[in-house]
């Protein structure tokens, strides 16, 4: 059995008026103001031409190819007082059928699953060390989980605050992001009342521990598909963490429309087994998969969902607390991506970050990026080799990416749009 996404085929089907990068909160309360003055403009014009016609003014209908045109539309397509006494019946049934549609999407979604009953050996050193790998270079719960000294080139963690919690994205901030988030504290001093089922149900569903549905910035979807012996070594890490007594430094608010959209989102995962991954380009889609790499180079389309047909080709625009742009590179084996690059390329790429010079002081305004290339630098040769297997075997797709800019390209393709014009 499947649900049909109610919201995505409103958008699709019906709101046509407005382009989608529009917030979407935004773009729906337009496209209702719209069709609101749509549907008053034509009782307007309905109302003029019933008074021409009544004092006998035929020719100021026949000398205006507006008036004749709305005439023919409202007199013989519409049959407008038919409409009149239909469109209440009308409003009232698109009423109830979106309150329908919004109390089951509030009160029946997501159907929650239970916690399970796990068992972790949490003094199994080999399990202890998998999780700290994880954690702390490839799917880096502490780069979103910790605050960042942004002074610094691909702004590393702080290391006294390690999952202490932080500021995440915020659309007052510039991020395409539909809302504000703060990253919750993940030491033991705010998670050490969760059980270990808990904190797996959470990573794999995005349901917390009191029922809660959690925006899927936190990117649950990607870890439902992780070894759960992967999900588990995570969980043995986090506990490690030195405790933190931290609240947030804000509260998440997520808009509207996008929290309805996100108690749509399916909570069974498909789990894949690194036993079962018997090529590097299997292992490659794996580590790429729960490194959420598409989070910041996939564009995105309505409600941030993933836009499949451009994937890893990069270009999302992000702003730096420093001052400029910095955008996501093409990761295609395209010419304007990774063709030119060589295996051994793009490894030392990684290991070059390991260098003590490489995570430099910055200055405002000047190149730096959100890759956290302090946690990847420390990612095994092994791993990267399947990453780039994986890469490589990609559909190719020509997007040039300028890498840094000081003012927002929108900005600037909005300018050269007006300029044209």
């Amino acid at each position: 059995m499947f649900i049909v996404n109610p919201i995505a085929v409103i958008h699709k089907r019906t709101f046509i008026f407005l382009p989608s990068n529009y917030p979407s909160t935004t773009m729906y309360i337009l496209n209702i103001v719209i069709v609101i003055v749509v549907v008053a403009a034509f009782i307007t014009i309905n109302k003029d031409l019933r008074l021409l016609k009544q004092m006998q003014f035929h020719s100021a209908i026949e000398h205006s190819r507006f008036m004749r045109l709305m005439d023919i539309i409202i007199s013989r397509f519409f049959e407008w007082k038919l409409w009149r006494k239909l469109l209440p019946v009308f409003i009232l049934i698109i009423l109830s059928l979106t309150g329908g549609v919004y109390f089951y999407i509030r009160y029946a979604l997501p159907q929650i699953p239970s916690v399970q009953n796990i068992a972790i050996d949490h003094n199994d050193t080999a399990f202890l060390n998998r999780g700290k790998y994880l954690v702390e270079h490839v799917t880096i719960c502490v780069d979103c989980h910790s605050p960042r000294d942004v002074t610094l080139f691909s702004m590393p963690i702080v290391q006294s605050q390690k999952g202490a919690g932080a500021p995440f994205l915020s659309q007052k901030l510039g991020y395409t992001f539909p809302g504000e988030s703060f990253t919750p504290n993940i030491t033991s001093a705010n998670l050490g009342f969760w059980s270990d089922g808990e904190l797996y149900r959470l990573l794999t569903t995005g349901i917390d521990k009191n029922g809660n549905t959690i925006n899927h910035a936190m990117p649950f979807k990607n870890f439902a598909q992780a070894d759960p012996a992967d999900i588990k070594a995570i969980i043995s890490y986090i506990r490690t963490l030195k405790p933190i007594t931290n609240k947030p430094a804000g509260t998440t608010r997520i808009n509207f429309l996008h929290s309805l959209y996100n108690r749509t989102i399916p909570r069974q995962g498909t789990p894949v087994y690194l036993a079962k991954l018997k090529t590097a380009i299997d292992s490659g889609h794996y580590l790429v998969t729960i490194a959420s790499c598409n989070d910041c180079h996939t564009p995105k389309k309505w409600l941030e969902i993933d836009d499949n047909s451009r994937m890893l080709s990069g270009g999302i625009e992000f702003p730096l607390p420093t001052g400029g742009f910095v955008h996501s590179a093409n990761l295609t084996p395209d010419e304007s991506g990774l063709e030119a690059w060589t295996e051994a390329a793009f490894i030392n790429k990684f290991k070059s970050y390991r260098d003590s010079g490489a995570i430099y002081k910055t200055t405002p305004n000047a190149l730096n990026t959100l890759m956290p290339w302090f946690a990847y630098r420390d990612m095994t040769d092994n791993d990267l080799h399947a990453i780039y297997a994986y890469l490589r075997s990609i559909k190719p797709i020509y997007n040039p990416v300028v890498k840094f800019t000081k003012q927002s390209l929108k900005t600037l393709k909005t300018r050269d749009a007006v300029n044209d014009n």
